[in-house]
C-alpha cells in the first residue's frame, strides 16, 4: 500500500519522502498551510519512493531543482505537479510518461529529456504504472531565464525566447529529445553534490546553467560542414557507448544492443570506438572491470572472488590473468603492493 509523504531532514534541505508507516490519509488542511512549493507534495502522495526538492524555490527564486525516484501502481497524474507560468526541463533517466499535445500523445522514454511550458491551462501528462521512475526536473520562471539569458535571446530556441518575452501569454511548448551524453550521469552528482554544504548554492546554479546551455539554445549552425558534423556525431556515439558499458559492468549490453542504441552498424561502431579511444569495446570493458575490481579490493569491501563476480567475471583464473596483465600483480597481493595500474590513459580519457 502506498504511503504518504513526510518531511525528512537532509542537512539544510528538507525533502519529502514516502513513509509507509504513516497513514495514507494526509491532513489536507496541513498540506494547504505549507508554503507553495511544499503544496506540490500533494501530487506525490501516492507514490512509493521519494520526491526530493534539492535546491531553490520556484515561487521565491524562479528556480527549483527536484529529484524523483519512485514506483506507482497505477497511472499517475504527473501534470498536477507542474507550476503554472513555468518552463520545465525533465531529464528522464528511467520510467516513461506521456504528454497530451493537442490531439496527439507524445511519449517520454528513458534517457530522454523534455522541455515544456505549463500555462494557465494545465498541461496534461501522466507517469506510467509498473516501472521505476527516476528523473530530475528544473522548474524555471521567465524572470530567472531573462536574468541569465536576456542578452542572448536571439540565440535561444524560438519557443523558449517567446516564453521569456511573453510569459503566460506565450504559446504552449513541448519538445522531447535524447539526453546529451554529458548529462547521462548527472543524477548522481545532483543528489550527492561533490562540494561542501556552503558551496552548494553556487554549485547547483552552475549545473543548472550548464543544463540550460545544452538544451535551450539553437542546436547547431546549419552551415556546419558535413565532415565536422560527422565527427561530432561519432564522438557522441562513442561517449554514449562508454557510459552504457560502465553503467553495468557485471551485465554489459551486447555489441548489437549498443549499435542499435546509437543508430549504426556493429562494424561501424567497433571501428569508430577504436579510433576515438584506442581500444576495442571488449578491451575497454575489460579495463574498466579491472579498474573497478582493483578499487573494491583496495578498500577491503570484498575479497578477490567477490570482487571478480561483482564486475562480471565467472572465472577466477580469467580474472586473475587479466588483473596481472593490467595491474602488474595478482589480486590477492594488490592491497599490500606498492604498484600502480598500468592503465592506458588514452583509453580512459580519450586520445590527446
Amino acid at each position: 500500500m502506498p504511503g504518504v509523504l513526510s518531511i525528512v531532514s537532509g542537512g539544510n534541505i528538507a525533502y519529502w519522502k514516502v513513509n509507509p508507516v504513516l497513514k495514507a490519509n494526509a491532513d489536507s488542511a496541513e498540506v494547504a498551510a505549507k508554503p507553495p512549493d511544499a503544496r506540490e507534495g500533494g501530487a506525490w502522495m501516492h507514490i512509493r519512493g521519494t520526491w526530493n526538492p534539492l535546491h531553490g524555490s520556484f515561487f521565491h527564486e524562479g528556480l527549483s531543482v527536484e529529484w524523483h525516484d519512485f514506483h506507482v501502481d497505477s497511472d499517475m497524474d504527473w501534470g498536477r505537479s507542474f507550476h503554472p507560468g513555468s518552463l520545465e526541463i525533465c531529464l528522464n533517466f528511467s520510467g516513461s510518461g506521456a504528454f497530451q499535445d493537442g490531439s496527439a500523445e507524445r511519449r517520454l522514454g528513458a534517457n530522454q529529456f523534455a522541455i515544456y511550458t505549463s500555462q494557465s491551462r494545465p498541461l496534461r501528462a501522466v507517469r506510467s504504472a509498473g516501472s521505476m521512475h527516476r528523473f530530475l526536473t528544473l522548474e524555471l520562471s521567465p524572470e530567472f531565464l531573462r536574468a541569465h539569458f536576456g542578452d542572448d535571446l536571439d540565440k535561444l530556441k524560438p519557443p523558449v525566447r517567446r516564453f521569456i518575452e511573453l510569459g503566460a501569454k506565450a504559446p504552449p511548448y513541448l519538445e522531447i529529445k535524447p539526453l546529451p551524453a554529458s548529462l547521462l550521469a548527472a543524477r548522481v552528482q545532483f543528489v550527492q553534490p561533490p562540494v561542501p554544504e556552503a558551496a552548494r548554492k553556487t554549485w547547483y546554479l552552475g549545473r543548472v546553467l550548464e543544463i540550460l546551455s545544452l538544451t535551450i539554445f539553437v542546436e547547431e549552425d546549419p552551415k556546419e560542414l558535413f565532415c565536422h558534423k560527422h565527427q561530432r556525431t561519432n564522438r557522441e556515439r562513442v561517449e554514449r557507448v562508454r557510459y552504457l558499458v560502465e553503467r553495468d559492468l557485471e551485465n554489459p549490453p551486447s555489441l548489437e544492443m549498443l549499435a542499435e542504441e546509437v543508430g549504426c552498424s556493429t562494424f561501424y561502431l567497433s571501428r569508430i570506438f577504436a579510433q576515438e579511444t584506442g581500444a576495442s569495446i571488449p578491451k575497454f570493458l575489460r579495463m574498466k572491470r579491472i579498474e573497478k575490481a582493483a578499487e573494491i579490493i583496495r578498500t577491503g569491501k570484498m575479497n578477490v572472488t567477490e570482487a571478480a563476480m561483482a564486475v562480471g567475471y565467472a572465472s577466477l583464473s580469467a580474472f586473475t590473468k587479466a588483473f596481472v596483465e593490467q595491474i602488474g600483480c595478482c589480486p590477492g597481493l594488490y592491497p599490500h603492493a606498492k604498484i600502480r595500474e598500468r592503465v592506458v590513459r588514452r583509453v580512459t580519457n580519450g586520445r590527446g
